[in-house]
């Protein structure tokens, strides 16, 4: 960011206008031990309900209380079948982040502070403060391979490093509740006073099932933003700000000759022609005489 302000002050300003804290790594909160930048939770469930919401709001809601109710069961039961005590996807970030770290060379400073060199980079971490100059630690909660070299260095077990939210009892108490089973319509109690349901107002058109997008995503392709904003370059001047098209000097400046494409498949092989024998030229042709063949040769 300081290198930004010496070079445009300006778009240091609107980065930071943005609010860098919730989509740059380098501005988040550390306490929070998650690096996802992204909305995925929300359209993840929002296609995980996306059949339920078509459907009149009571049914639309027993339909999501439902599944919910069964997701909450299967995943509590397949976390008990679980042998280690981390979540089976932290625990393969982590045998990843052991491979890395036989490559890695550790200096002690302290009992708990360690100078670590990775290839041509030097880095500090602490082991009581869970810390390193990486920030990948600090962010996720999971040991980097630094520090796991000073782990492994000191013979101590790397799943003890990991922070408690990952850890499997914490996962079975985060899916402990339980939703409550609900009656059918039949079963539902009944009442003497008359209570007429609110007016179902139906607007035009059909009902939408998919997000509302971005101002300039493209359509075609999803996830996938247009070329606005960008500053374009004319080929023929060089200059930004402008295309060929639009070029000042489009008659003067004679554009360059593109390179020729390159042949597609391998190249043939000339082939020379075959002598013919003067009797398969007779047969081939019977109204050449022999004098005439003769004369040709």
């Amino acid at each position: 960011m300081a290198e930004l302000e010496e070079v445009n002050a300006d778009a240091a300003h609107a980065f930071k206008a943005y609010n860098p804290k919730v989509f740059c790594r380098a501005f988040m909160n550390t306490s929070i031990k998650s690096d996802a930048i992204t909305n995925n939770m929300a359209e993840t469930f929002n296609g995980y309900i996306i059949n339920a919401r078509t459907k009149h709001l009571i049914y639309m809601m027993e339909d999501i209380r439902v599944a919910l109710m069964q997701r909450l069961v299967n995943k509590r039961k397949e976390m008990e079948k679980q042998n280690s005590g981390l979540c089976p996807r932290i625990q393969s970030i982590l045998d990843k982040e052991k491979a890395k770290a036989s490559n890695c060379d550790v200096l002690p400073s302290t009992e708990h502070i360690f100078n670590v060199r990775y290839y041509l980079d030097q880095l500090i971490v602490d082991l009581d403060a869970k810390t390193c100059t990486c920030k990948k630690w600090d962010m996720m909660g999971i040991p980097c391979c630094h520090a796991l070299a000073c782990i492994f260095f000191l013979n101590h077990e790397a799943e003890a490093y990991v922070d408690e939210c990952y850890k499997t009892e914490v996962y079975l108490k985060s899916y402990a509740g339980s939703i409550p089973p609900i009656e059918g319509e039949r079963h539902w109690p009944r009442i003497e006073m008359k209570i007429d349901p609110p007016p179902i107002k139906v607007g035009p058109g059909r009902p939408r099932k998919s997000r509302i997008r971005d101002p300039f995503e493209d359509p075609k392709r999803s996830g996938t933003l247009s070329r606005h904003g960008m500053e374009m370059t004319c080929t023929l001047c060089k200059t930004k700000g402008h295309n060929k098209r639009g070029c000042p000097q489009k008659g003067v400046i004679q554009p360059s000759e593109p390179a020729p494409k390159k042949a597609r498949g391998r190249p043939r092989k000339e082939t020379k022609p075959a002598l013919l024998h003067p009797t398969m030229v007779l047969n081939q042709h019977p109204y050449i005489t022999q004098f005439q063949l003769n004369q040709h040769s």
